[in-house]
């Protein structure tokens, strides 16, 4: 099961389920999330996400049509 090819998918099915608890504590106790961090790393998060796209469709644009 934890094959080399395999860790990505791991790695992201632990990520999402530490945000569904992190999520379903916020819905039982009635809080809210607020972020509080600098306005400029949630701009540098989207450029990379943006720019990754980007690459990745550039590198193999057969897979997206």
């Amino acid at each position: 099961m934890f094959n080399r090819e395999n860790a990505i998918g791991v790695v992201l099915l632990i990520l999402c389920a530490a945000v569904a608890l992190f999520l379903l504590y916020l819905i039982v106790t009635g809080q809210r999330a607020i972020y509080t961090g600098p306005d400029e790393l949630i701009w540098v998060l989207a450029g990379v996400f943006v720019i990754g796209a980007i690459w990745l469709w550039i590198k193999s644009p057969r897979r997206w049509l």
